[in-house]
């Protein structure tokens, strides 16, 4: 079926306005998938009330992208309403439409205006994170819940509009493997680092081990909730993903904001790019700069929200080492400890 989209002449430019640093914000804004079927007494008819009807439960479904249940109420039903919806949707896609006389049937994709939707937002007072992770390798893992081929097979080839993004990859395997294992197929998408997604459990009763694998080493993420189907395995995955990087990296307005100095130390160009990335794209940081810099180092400035620990876990996702040393923090690509 022939796609059509119902798009503002503006979206482009929109999107290209509200961030400089964060390319993939569309994806992120955008909610697809939204079956509608509706009859009136003529197919227009039918059709407003359709896309009345997804822009309303696209809001839904952003917000929950956004935000974390326990934010979540602090916004009305009236925040809900088709008025606030319509508002605040830029764009409609429409895919596999089928129309009668007096039936609209179709799957729908609402693109949101960032712009307005951060604004509200903040107006009441409901922290959120449209930043998304950065990206990784997703390996599949089955021992024995089922073959790994089976679980392999039912994961997306990509998920680019999740806060945690990801590219599944072409070797799952029956166990986590290390670093040096992964890390060619990890550099070859563009990734940062794996998540193996571990099946466990009996058919009808499965559940997902995350566990993230970068430079800096290997650390657990969680356990999804038991699921029945397989296909639900790979939506709780993706949602305890999600979850999790938005615990990580929702800053709050009453959080201790923190200045401090490092030395950054690299042995090559692609370590620093590494490094510098990390600390530029950050949530938990602002007012990254770079107040010298060598060949083999640099020494950098910024302001990082919250606790220590947690600007090490930050760093560590995305392959990097926090270190203490007697003149002050030390940061270093991971695995790459040379000095």
């Amino acid at each position: 079926m022939k796609k059509i989209s119902v798009l503002l002449s503006a979206v482009v430019a929109l999107f290209m306005g509200a961030t400089s640093a964060h390319a993939d914000l569309r994806d992120v804004y955008t909610i697809s998938n939204i079956p509608v079927d509706h009859t009136a007494n003529t197919t227009r008819e039918a059709e407003a009330q359709a896309v009345a009807e997804a822009k309303i439960i696209g809001l839904y479904r952003l917000i929950e992208r956004l935000t974390l249940e326990e934010d979540r109420a602090l916004l009305g039903e009236d925040f809900y309403s088709y008025s606030n919806a319509n508002e605040l949707a830029a764009a409609v896609d429409v895919d596999n439409e089928r129309r009668s006389t007096t039936v609209y049937r179709a799957e729908l994709s609402v693109v949101y205006n960032p712009i307005r939707l951060r604004a509200q937002l903040s107006q009441r007072g409901v922290p959120f994170i449209d930043q998304q992770a950065s990206r990784v390798l997703l390996v599949p893992v089955s021992a024995s819940a089922a073959p790994v081929a089976e679980w392999a097979a039912v994961w997306p080839r990509s998920d680019e509009g999740a806060l945690s993004p990801y590219t599944t990859s072409q070797r799952p395997r029956s166990s986590v493997a290390d670093w040096s294992a992964v890390a060619p197929e990890v550099r070859s998408v563009g990734a940062t680092g794996a998540i193996f997604a571990g099946l466990v459990g009996t058919e009808g009763d499965y559940a997902v081990n995350l566990t993230r694998m970068t430079a800096a080493g290997q650390t657990v993420i969680g356990r999804t909730r038991s699921v029945v189907t397989l296909e639900e395995a790979v939506a709780a995955a993706s949602a305890y993903m999600d979850a999790a990087w938005k615990s990580q990296s929702i800053v709050r307005s009453d959080e201790a904001r923190t200045d401090s100095t490092a030395v950054a130390r690299f042995s090559d160009q692609r370590s620093w790019n590494a490094m510098r990335s990390a600390m530029s794209n950050s949530p938990l940081i602002s007012g990254f700069r770079v107040d010298a810099i060598a060949r083999d180092g640099a020494l950098v400035s910024f302001t990082y929200a919250g606790s220590e620990e947690r600007l090490r876990t930050e760093f560590s996702q995305r392959g990097i080492n926090l270190l203490s040393s007697p003149d002050g923090w030390v940061i270093e690509y991971g695995g790459s400890r040379q000095f």
